[in-house]
This record gives structure tokens, C-alpha cells and sequence, in this order.
């Protein structure tokens, strides 16, 4: 199964952190790929820790950055 079905999958059972989304993925760069495909796509939500979803612009950068913090959860 690829890495963005795997999180698809499992985000059927609620919301992820960050950190074990990342898991899913066979390095930095393809997670930066996958997620950010299924950000683009409205797949998935990044969250913050007071549940407010992640606006684009922001999460872009994080991605770009590669500055993705603990607090953060990714929803389907």
C-alpha cells in the first residue's frame, strides 16, 4: 500500500500526529511529497493543538521548511 493510502487509511480512525504520519513514509522528502499532495488535494486538514485547521500559506511553509512541530495533527 503507498504511503498516502496508508494515512488515508489510518486517519479513519481519527486524527494523527504529525510525528506518526510521518512514520508512513520512507524518508523526509517523500512525507514532504505525500502530505503535501494530500494537503493540496483537501485529503486531509493539518490541525493545530486547539483543533484550528492549518491555512495553506502556513502550511506550505512548513513543508518548504521542513518545520512541522508536535502540537500539530493531521485529519481526514
Amino acid at each position: 500500500m503507498s504511503p498516502e493510502l496508508e494515512t488515508l487509511d489510518e486517519l479513519q480512525g481519527g486524527d494523527l500526529p504529525i510525528a506518526v504520519v510521518s512514520r508512513f513514509y520512507s524518508d523526509a522528502d517523500a512525507f514532504r511529497k505525500g502530505i503535501g499532495g494530500l494537503l493540496s488535494c483537501g485529503d486531509v486538514s493539518l490541525l493545530t493543538a486547539d483543533e484550528s485547521v492549518v491555512p495553506e500559506w502556513r502550511w506550505k511553509k512548513l513543508l518548504a521548511e521542513n518545520a512541522f512541530t508536535e502540537d500539530l495533527r493531521v485529519c481526514a
